[in-house]
């Protein structure tokens, strides 16, 4: 089965919400003199921002891999399960800016940028539930 015209703009967003969100928390993580990264690399080690990124960047290729190549109605329910909490997320980093809360931790271009990077998410798990998309994960019987 080809895929879906929905399921090829999911992997664009989807892959532009990695590249964005990897960037954006690169910047936060790397980018100023961040209290939270000093401790976290004084406590554990240099290594553990850098492995933490990583780690997401696996699931999240997984991730892609499995719902825009082989369809897995598993990995999309996973994916909107995580976009939740990525809402939540973005939910508290709109609280902080609007209140104030946690400024001497964050980083400005870098919280954008994962902002940013939310909304290509959005954008990209929207195009999951598309009406053309049922029968590529196997929810109903391709359209005649």
């Amino acid at each position: 089965m080809d895929r879906p015209a929905s399921i090829v703009r999911f992997e664009q967003f989807y892959l532009g919400h990695i590249v964005v969100g990897l960037v954006g928390s690169s910047i936060a993580l790397f980018g100023s003199d961040n209290p939270a990264t000093a401790q976290m690399v004084e406590t554990f080690g240099a290594w553990v921002p850098a492995a933490i990124l990583g780690l997401g960047v696996l699931i999240q290729a997984t991730l892609w891999c499995l719902i825009s190549r082989k369809g897995s109605a598993v990995a999309k329910w996973i994916l909107v399960g995580l976009t939740a909490l990525n809402l939540l997320g973005a939910a508290f980093l709109i609280f902080g800016f609007v209140t104030g809360f946690g400024a001497e931790v964050r980083n400005l271009p870098g919280s954008l940028l994962n902002l940013a990077a939310s909304a290509l998410l959005i954008a990209a798990v929207a195009m999951m539930f598309r009406p053309d998309t049922p029968a590529w994960f196997g929810e109903a019987a391709p359209a005649a």
